[in-house]
């Protein structure tokens, strides 16, 4: 009985922030090798005599490899755990960086960025499987978004460290830096991280309890059979019940599932609007407005950055809604119906102002709310996909970059035909805010509480 009270009035230890720390980090100093050869591509094409389009190639490549192995790293993320997948992908990705700095000619250099993209491919799904496994469904929003928010710090911090280091170290050695970061992280992370809370021995019961049940009384009554199977299952490390899936029934449950289909859907359109933003934004306002190249490519920023300014207070709407209701419906899928809706209002506003910096503020605000979707996106990912997440993620990210490359050319289109045409630049805001309805209308077919076990009636 005294062993009970004193459990009981325990404070809960705090490795799940640690967790999320790390993974955060991971997200962040991934995009160290993922982004540094853009800064060093004209050096790398002037040193080893690459032609522009080989160049292209060699950019282009790891998106194929990131695509072709979304789904089958994942899939090895639910079969053998995060600690072992995510470790072994980091260390894979930093030596493939270090082969990348050693390279002398073209084909090497095409393999092996085509090898670090399928290494990096499982980075997403694996690490959703963490923050599911680690983090209570009224904490996940807040996790994703500082995940989500620390791959675009990430993106930006190494466009200049880079810039920087290349004013005193060659571009090899830059990147020899970077393997390390992968490397170091890896062998930390293995030690320090398991795959389930019970397993790890910094974790008291008042933790375990807390990220299976989380504070929400509403929310654990209607989840009190997971919570079961997962108090059985902590010490063995997998769902049971959810485990049991391999290939062929795994692929049925995604095929089955109207919310697979929906969620991965509105990553279509969201990823086809930021490829828009990051592809096509400077060249749209050098046309429309006669900007120089270089303001033009300042004006681009304000917009990437509202959007991941959006990201970390939706997290936090997100929780603190279904803290307070209980009902994921409205805290994942209705947030992002409005932050998408809201930012397709304000984007078609853009198309009555006058000047350039009205123009790039109403769009900059419409990425603000659209960064809303961020963090329900997640999380709507994991309700749904349970101890599949990362094989959810997957399809996701997968669908998102099918949606990214259709979203450069298509504007590509757009562009090209108002200029052969002498038409509207309007029409480039108004295809632009169809993107933004399409990707608001598909959240209202996600519905967060019916999982890939269940039937959706």
């Amino acid at each position: 009985m005294s062993n009970d009270w004193e459990t009981k009035r325990q404070k809960p230890t705090r490795v799940r922030w640690a967790v999320l720390a790390m993974l955060a980090f991971a997200s962040a100093s991934a995009y160290l090798t993922r982004h540094c050869i853009a800064v060093a591509n004209t050096t790398i094409q002037e040193e080893l005599d690459f032609t522009t389009e080989q160049m292209g190639t060699i950019l282009g490549v790891f998106m194929l490899g990131y695509s072709i192995f979304q789904i089958p790293v994942s899939w090895l993320g639910s079969r053998w755990g995060t600690r072992s997948v995510l470790s072994c992908l980091s260390l894979l990705w930093s030596l493939v960086t270090l082969w990348t700095a050693a390279v002398t000619s073209y084909i090497p250099m095409v393999v092996s960025r085509g090898i670090f993209g399928g290494a990096q491919a499982g980075l997403v799904p694996t690490t959703a499987l963490a923050i599911r496994d680690w983090f209570p469904a009224e904490r996940r929003g807040f996790s994703s978004a500082v995940i989500d928010t620390s791959m675009s710090v990430g993106g930006i911090v190494t466009m200049g460290l880079t810039a920087w280091l290349m004013k005193w170290f060659d571009w090899r050695v830059v990147f020899q830096m970077y393997s390390l970061v992968g490397i170091v992280w890896a062998c930390a992370f293995y030690l320090y991280f398991r795959n389930r809370p019970a397993q790890h021995p910094g974790t008291n019961q008042t933790e375990r309890d807390l990220i299976r049940s989380g504070a929400s009384k509403s929310i654990r009554d209607s989840a009190s059979q997971s919570n079961e199977v997962d108090a059985k299952s902590d010490t063995a490390g997998a769902d049971s019940n959810e485990m049991e899936f391999r290939g062929r029934s795994v692929a049925g449950l995604m095929i089955r599932s109207s919310n697979i289909w929906a969620i991965s859907l509105q990553q279509f359109f969201r990823a086809f609007v930021y490829a828009v933003l990051i592809g096509w934004l400077p060249a749209y306002l050098e046309k429309r407005y006669g900007l120089p190249r270089e303001a033009a490519g300042y004006w681009t920023m304000l917009p990437l950055l509202m959007t991941v300014v959006g990201v970390l207070p939706a997290g936090i709407v997100v929780d603190g809604l279904l803290t307070r209701t209980g009902n994921k419906y409205l805290s994942r899928t209705l947030v992002a119906f409005a932050g998408l809706s809201l930012g397709g209002l304000l984007t078609l506003g853009a198309a009555w102002t006058t000047s350039s910096a009205q123009h790039v503020v109403l769009l900059s605000t419409g990425g603000l709310f659209a960064g809303f979707a961020a963090a329900p996106s997640w999380a709507a990912t994991m309700d749904v996909a349970g101890r599949l997440s990362s094989v959810a993620m997957a399809v996701m990210n997968t669908v998102g970059a099918v949606g990214a490359f259709l979203g450069a050319e298509t504007f590509g289109r757009v562009i090209g035909h108002i200029e052969k045409t002498d038409g509207d630049w309007n029409l480039f805001i108004y295809v632009f805010v169809g993107i933004y309805a399409a990707s608001a209308l598909s959240w209202l077919a996600v519905r967060p509480e019916v999982t890939l076990t269940k039937r959706e009636d």
